[in-house]
């Protein structure tokens, strides 16, 4: 009696491609997890003193404070927190922070970093497009910086965002409207003479260009139309929308969620 057939002679073609197809998707979202990882610990070297991006924290930190009622301990989610630098940031300032990641690797240098220091500071590995956040409903701000241009499922993200507000919360997304293109964005910050700032800028403009060429995912750059449709129609009210950082190369949207 013949037997039957092992290995891969027992496998049709469409078993082998798929095969074939989920070991690459393995592959490629290895190598992606790589790359976020690199750059996410190498990201606050980039930027420490960095003044564009000193000042960016400024504005954030600026509308966290606006968001909140005066003399009342408030809670903050830093959503796609890295390895804390901005939760640590705000968590400064007094307030509860939380602070999630998809990446569990830049979540365990977070705590590391921050977890012995007595801020008020806590991180979780945690994607808020697929689970809900750490006692959902109940933050009064949210903060994500530069989440939604990445993000597999930004509608997914946004919805996640808005369960996890308290009715009347606020939050605070960014977004990059353009590519962090090398030559066009120097000329920008450049011009009216300022060469100095423009050779500045190359302290992040060069890694985020290689970074953005090494990485396999779909980019959004929103306009700002599609900006306001995106957080409207997530349920969110605007109450300002600006460009900002590297001659405008983010978009900065103030939200509340109605109560």
């Amino acid at each position: 009696m013949r037997r039957p057939p092992v290995g891969p002679d027992a496998l049709t073609r469409g078993e082998l491609l798929a095969g074939g197809a989920a070991r690459h998707g393995s592959v490629r979202a290895a190598i992606e997890r790589l790359l976020a990882v690199g750059y996410g610990l190498t990201y606050d070297a980039v930027v420490s003193g960095f003044p564009p991006y000193e000042r960016l924290l400024e504005e954030v930190t600026t509308l966290v404070t606006r968001s909140t009622a005066p003399g009342r301990a408030a809670s903050v989610l830093d959503v796609s927190c890295g390895t804390g630098t901005v939760a640590a940031r705000i968590a400064a300032l007094g307030y509860r922070v939380t602070g999630i990641d998809a990446v569990g690797h830049l979540v365990d240098v977070a705590r590391k970093r921050w977890g012995a220091r007595d801020l008020g500071l806590s991180f979780e590995h945690r994607d808020i497009a697929a689970e809900p956040a750490p006692t959902d409903g109940s933050f009064d701000v949210i903060v994500s910086m530069h989440t939604l241009y990445w993000h597999p499922r930004p509608d997914a993200l946004l919805a996640g965002c808005r369960r996890a507000l308290k009715p009347g919360g606020h939050a605070i997304f960014l977004t990059y409207g353009r590519p962090a293109r090398v030559l066009s964005t120097l000329r920008e910050v450049g011009a009216n003479g300022r060469r100095l700032d423009a050779v500045r800028a190359l302290r992040w403009l060069l890694p985020t260009a290689i970074f953005e060429t090494l990485r396999h995912v779909e980019r959004r750059y929103l306009s700002e139309a599609d900006f306001r449709a995106a957080v409207g129609a997530a349920g969110f009210e605007l109450l300002d929308m600006r460009e900002t950082f590297l001659a405008g190369i983010s978009r900065l949207a103030w939200t509340r969620v109605p109560r």
